[in-house]
C-alpha cells in the first residue's frame, strides 16, 4: 500500500529538506537536537561540539547534562500523550525515508551520519536515549527495506528493458536508449548496494544488541519490526539466521514481547508460500505443525505439543485460561477422554471450562448418580472435588484466586439465581445420603460438607418434607464430629454449624438445639478423659483420646503445667497443640466479650491473670523439642499479645487493666525463636520423606513468613520496642528472596512511627553484626556481608533527602560513637573503627549542609592518633572531605600511607535499586539507567 503521510508532518519534513539542501551542517544539527529533545534531554549539541567531538563524546556530554527530576521521559509518559508522541515520531521517521528515497538517501552524508548517531545512542546506558533511538532506528530500517524493494523492482524493470533492447536487430536497436538503460542499471546497482549496506549496519549495530535489551518495550519494538521485514522482504530476511531471533524470543519473560513474537509468526504462517522456508524453524521450536496449517486437520498438534497447552487452564489470565479450556474441551471432552491428573486445582479447571462446557459441568444429576454407585475410590474423589467446585461456581460466580471477571450483566445474575435454586432442590434430599456413604473418608466428607454453604438454605423452611432432610443433615454432621479427629473435617463441620445456626434462618433454633446437645456431650466426655489422663498411665489413654474434644477445654488453663512438664509429654503433642489453640480462642473471645459488655474490675484482673499464665505456658513451649508445639505457641503468642496490646485499649480506656506487655525473658525467647527457626538455614524440618519436595519447602516457607509477619506486627503496634526489630533488620540482605518484602515493609512502618529511632535501630543492627563478627574472629574482618546489608538499608531512606536528614544525622552520630568506643580490658586499640567503612554506605544520602556538622562531630570524637587510619580516611572521603594533614608527617610518609590505602574512585557513584531501575546519584545530578 502506498504511504499516506499526514499533511502536517509532510510540511515539516519538506521545509527541513529545503533547508538541508541549502546548508547541510546547520540543518543536520537541527535534526540531531530534535532527536535529543525527543529523548527528554535538556542538553543541546552546539556547532563546536559537532565539529570537534566524535559521536561517543557528544553522547557522553549529553549524558552528563541529562538532568531529570523523575524516571519519566516522553516515550515512557503514561496516558494518551504517549500514543500521540510515539505515533508522530514513527511517522516522522517513515516520512523522512520516503521523501529522500530518490535522492538524499544516497548523498553519503545524511543517512550514514544519522544512522551512526542512532547506533551510538542505542548503546547508551541512559534508558531514554536507548529507547528513543532504537525506535527511530527500527522505523528507519523499515523504511530502508521498502526503499530496497523499490530499487530492486526498478532494477528488474530496467534490466528487462535492456535485455529487450539488446535482443533487437542492429538496424532496430536504439544505441542512445541502450546506453541510457545500462547507465541506469549501473546506478541502481550502486543504490541497491548502498541501501543494503545501511540495512546491514542497522541490523548488526542496533537490532542484534537491542532485541535482548533489559527494557521489554525495546525488545518488543525490535521483534515487531522484524516481523515486518520478514514479510516485506522474505528473500533476504526469511531464513534461519533471522528466524532464530523469533524462536528465542518465544521464551521471553514478558508477555508483551511474546505477543509481538506470536503476531509476527502468525503473519508468516498465513502465507502458504512461506511454509517451505519455515520447516526447520517449525521442527526446532515446535511453534506450529505445517500440516495443520495447510490442511486444517485435527492432527496438526501431537500429544506432546498438546501436553504443553493443557496446563494453561490453570493460568491466572482469564482469557488465556478460557482459550486453553476450549482447546481441552474440543480435544478430549468431546471425545470422552480426559488427560490424567487434570482434576488437580479443580477450581481453576472449572472456571476455564465454564464458558464452553457449562451444561456438562451443571449436570449434577449424573454426578450424584455415579457417586451413589461404586465407581472407584480415585474417580469418586476427583468427581466430588469437581462437583463442589461447580456448585460454588454456579452459586457465587466468584473466580479463583488470581483471576478476575468482568461485571455481571442482569441476565447472568438471573441465570446464577436459577442455578442456585436448582442445585439446592437437587442436593437437599441427596446430601445426607452422600454424607452417610462417605462419612468414613475424611477427604471426601470434608468436601461434601462445603456444599450446603452454597445452597439457598431458606428452602429448608418451605415444607415439612424438607425439614426432615434438615434433621437428617444435622444427624450426619453430629456423627461426623464424633467420628473424626482430622482438622479439615472438624473445621468444615464447625463452619457449616455456624452457618446453620445463623439467626437469619427460621430453622436456626432447630440447629442450635442439636449442636448444643453435641457440645454438652463432648464437654462431658472430655472432662472424663482429662481427669483420667492426668491420673492413669498414658499409653492406655493415647489410643482413645480424641483431639477433637479439645475444642471445649476451657478448663485446660489450670492443667497446663502438669501436662507440659510430664516425662511423656512428647507423646501428647497433638493434645497440647489443640489445648493451646483452645485456650487462645477462649482468651480471644473473652476479650471480645469484655469489649461488648461491662465486666467488673475483678473479672478483668482475673482475665489478665489468665493471659499472663497462658503466655508463661507458651514461653515454656517455645523451648520444647517439638516443631508443632513450638510453632503453634509462637503464632498464638503473637496473636494474643497483639490483642491485649496498649493500642487495643485506646478506644476503650475502661479496658486498660487488660493491657499486657511481654516480660523481658519472653521477649528474649521470641527473639531467639526468630534466629533459631525462622532465619535459620537448617533444613531439618524437611528431612526424611519431605526433603527435596518443592511443595513442602513452599509450605514451610509460608509458615515462616506468617511467623515473621506476626513478630513484625508486634514491633509495629508497639508491643515490642523498635530495638527488637534489629533481629529482623540484620537479615534483610541475607534472606531478601524469602522475607525481603516483609522486612522492607517493617522498616517503612518503623520510619512512620519514629523516624529517628528507626534510623538508630538500623545502625544498631549493623553494630550488632559487626560485634558478632569481631567475637567470632577478631583478626579476619570480612565486611562484605555487612556492607551489602548497609547498602540495602541505605536504599530504604528513599529519595526525599530533606525528609530524612535528621534520622540520617542521628544514624551517623551513633555510628561514629560506636566506632570510637573506648576499648575494654584486653581489647585492641579502638577495635570498632572499621565500622566507619560500613557507615560510609549511608553518606551519599546526606545533604551538603549536614556534612560539615558531621565532620565537626567526627573530629570531636576521633583521637588524633587515628586520623591516618584507612577506615577514617574512607569515611572522610564519603563525606566529601579530604584528610587533614597530620602534624610531623612528611611527604614521603604521606606517599607510603597512600600506598597502603585503596585509592578512591574518580567520581563516587552509589546505586539505588528501585523497581528494576538504578538511580546514579552523582553529586547533585541523577541519571536513570538500567540495572
Amino acid at each position: 500500500a502506498r504511504f499516506q503521510p499526514s499533511p502536517h508532518y509532510q510540511t515539516v519534513v519538506d521545509e527541513w529538506l529545503d533547508s538541508y539542501k541549502q546548508n547541510q551542517k546547520d540543518s543536520f544539527l537541527v535534526l540531531i537536537n530534535f532527536i535529543v529533545q525527543s529523548c527528554g534531554c535538556k542538553g543541546v549539541v552546539s556547532s563546536e561540539m559537532f565539529d570537534n567531538l566524535q559521536n561517543a563524546e557528544i553522547i557522553g556530554a549529553l549524558t552528563k547534562d541529562f538532568n531529570e527530576d523523575s524516571v519519566n521521559y516522553p516515550l515512557s509518559t503514561p496516558g494518551p500523550q504517549l500514543k500521540r508522541f510515539k505515533a508522530g515520531l514513527c511517522e516522522f521517521a517513515q516520512l523522512l525515508v520516503y521523501s529522500c528515497r530518490n535522492s538524499l538517501i544516497y548523498d553519503e552524508y545524511l543517512f550514514p551520519s544519522l544512522l551512526a548517531l542512532l547506533t551510538g545512542l542505542s548503546d547508551s546506558q541512559v534508558r531514554a536515549f536507548r529507547h528513543t533511538s532504537t525506535l527511530l532506528a527500527m522505523k528507519l530500517m523499515t523504511g530502508l527495506v521498502k526503499v530496497f524493494l523499490g530499487v530492486s523492482i526498478q532494477l528488474q524493470t530496467a534490466q528487462r528493458r535492456c535485455d529487450i533492447e539488446c535482443s533487437k536487430r542492429d538496424p532496430d536497436r536504439a544505441s542512445d536508449r541502450l546506453e541510457e538503460l545500462k547507465a541506469s542499471i549501473s546506478e541502481l546497482h550502486e543504490n541497491k548496494e548502498e541501501v543494503s549496506s545501511m540495512m546491514n549496519g542497522m541490523f548488526r549495530g542496533v537490532f542484534v544488541h537491542r532485541y535482548r535489551d533489559q527494557l521489554p518495550e525495546i525488545r518488543a519494538i525490535c521483534i515487531e519490526e522484524l516481523g515486518i521485514w520478514l514479510k516485506l522482504d522474505p528473500e533476504h530476511f526469511l531464513n534461519d539466521k533471522c528466524l532464530k531471533y523469533l524462536g528465542w524470543t518465544l521464551h521471553d519473560k514478558r508477555s508483551s514481547v511474546r505477543l509481538q513474537c506470536v503476531r509476527a509468526l502468525q503473519g508468516l504462517y498465513q502465507e502458504k508460500e512461506f511454509i517451505g522456508r519455515l520447516e526447520l524453524f517449525t521442527s526446532r521450536f515446535k511453534v506450529r505443525n505445517p500440516s495443520g496449517l495447510c490442511s486444517g486437520t485435527e492432527e496438526g498438534l501431537g500429544e506432546e505439543e498438546c501436553s504443553c497447552i493443557y496446563p494453561l487452564v490453570y493460568t491466572s489470565h482469564k482469557g488465556l485460561a478460557s482459550a486453553a479450556g476450549k482447546f481441552l474441551y474440543n480435544k478430549h471432552v468431546m471425545g470422552n477422554s480426559l488427560p490424567r491428573q487434570l482434576h488437580e486445582h479443580a477450581a481453576y479447571l472449572v472456571d476455564s471450562l465454564w464458558d464452553v462446557a457449562g451444561s456438562e459441568l451443571r449436570d449434577w444429576e449424573r454426578m450424584t448418580f455415579f457417586l451413589l454407585q461404586d465407581c472407584g475410590e480415585k474417580q469418586e474423589g476427583a468427581l466430588i472435588d469437581l462437583m463442589i467446585c461447580t456448585i460454588k461456581q454456579a452459586a457465587l460466580a466468584v473466580p479463583p484466586v488470581g483471576r478476575s471477571h468482568g461485571k455481571k450483566v442482569l441476565k447472568a445474575k438471573k441465570i446464577q439465581e436459577q442455578d442456585r435454586r436448582r442445585l439446592t432442590t437437587h442436593f437437599i434430599p441427596l446430601l445426607p445420603l452422600l454424607l452417610a456413604k462417605y462419612s468414613a473418608d475424611a477427604e471426601k466428607v470434608s468436601l461434601l460438607l462445603k456444599a450446603p454453604l452454597y445452597f439457598d438454605l431458606e428452602m429448608y423452611s418451605n415444607s415439612s418434607q424438607l425439614k426432615k432432610h434438615l434433621d437428617l443433615l444435622l444427624v450426619q454432621i453430629c456423627g461426623i464430629v464424633e467420628k473424626h479427629t482430622e482438622l479439615p473435617v472438624l473445621q468444615a463441620c464447625a463452619q457449616l454449624a455456624c452457618t446453620l445456626c445463623s439467626d437469619s434462618y427460621t430453622f436456626s433454633s432447630r440447629a442450635h438445639l442439636v449442636f448444643s446437645q453435641l457440645l454438652d456431650s463432648l464437654v462431658e466426655c472430655f472432662n472424663t478423659y482429662l481427669s483420667g489422663l492426668l491420673q492413669v498411665g498414658y499409653n492406655s489413654m493415647l489410643l482413645s483420646l480424641s483431639p477433637a474434644l479439645a475444642i471445649v477445654a476451657e478448663s485446660v488453663l489450670e492443667k497446663y503445667h502438669s501436662c507440659v512438664h510430664s516425662e511423656q509429654s512428647i507423646f501428647f503433642y497433638q493434645l497440647i497443640v489443640s489445648a493451646l489453640k483452645c485456650a487462645a480462642f477462649h482468651l480471644m473471645w473473652a476479650k471480645v466479650n469484655a469489649v461488648n459488655s461491662t465486666p467488673t474490675e475483678a473479672e478483668l484482673k482475673h482475665l489478665k491473670m489468665d493471659v499472663r499464665s497462658y503466655c508463661k505456658v507458651c514461653q515454656i513451649c517455645l523451648s520444647l523439642d517439638c516443631t508443632e508445639i513450638r510453632d503453634q505457641a509462637f503464632e498464638l503468642l503473637c496473636d494474643l499479645l497483639l490483642l491485649y496490646s496498649p493500642s487495643s485499649a485506646r478506644s476503650t480506656p475502661t479496658l486498660q487493666t487488660l493491657v499486657y506487655l511481654p516480660s523481658d525473658s519472653l521477649r528474649c525467647d521470641m527473639s531467639g525463636f526468630l534466629i533459631d527457626y525462622i532465619f535459620s538455614d537448617d533444613s531439618s524440618d524437611l528431612n526424611g520423606q519431605y526433603f527435596g519436595e518443592d511443595e513442602m519447602k513452599i509450605t514451610l516457607l509460608q509458615k515462616k513468613r506468617n511467623q515473621l509477619a506476626g513478630y513484625c506486627k508486634l514491633v509495629i503496634y508497639g508491643v515490642l520496642d523498635l530495638v527488637a526489630a534489629t533481629d529482623v533488620f540484620k537479615h534483610y540482605s541475607k534472606c531478601f528472596n524469602d522475607f525481603g518484602d516483609l522486612i522492607k515493609e517493617t522498616i517503612s512502618k518503623s520510619k512512620q512511627i519514629n523516624p529517628v529511632q528507626s534510623a538508630k535501630t538500623v545502625c544498631l543492627s549493623l553494630q550488632q553484626m559487626f560485634s558478632e563478627m569481631l567475637t567470632e574472629d577478631p583478626k579476619n574482618q570480612n565486611l562484605g556481608e555487612i556492607r551489602e546489608l548497609a547498602k540495602r538499608l541505605a536504599m530504604s531512606f528513599g529519595i526525599d533527602l530533606y525528609h530524612v536528614r535528621e534520622p540520617l544525622a542521628a544514624l551517623h552520630m551513633d555510628g561514629i560513637r560506636f566506632a570510637f568506643h573506648e576499648p575494654q580490658d584486653g581489647e585492641d586499640r579502638l577495635p570498632n573503627v572499621a565500622f566507619l567503612e560500613i557507615l560510609s554506605e549511608f553518606s551519599f544520602k546526606l545533604l551538603q549542609a549536614d556534612r560539615p556538622k558531621l565532620v565537626a562531630f567526627l573530629k570531636s570524637e576521633c583521637p588524633s592518633a587515628a586520623l591516618s587510619w584507612p577506615p577514617l580516611r574512607m569515611y572522610q572521603r564519603s563525606l566529601g572531605v579530604e584528610r587533614p594533614p597530620v602534624a610531623g608527617q612528611d611527604e614521603e610518609g604521606s606517599a607510603c600511607s597512600r600506598d597502603e590505602t585503596p585509592l578512591s574512585k574518580r567520581r563516587r557513584t552509589t546505586a539505588q535499586v528501585e523497581t528494576g531501575i538504578v538511580r546514579l546519584h552523582r553529586y547533585d545530578r541523577m541519571l536513570v539507567i538500567d540495572c
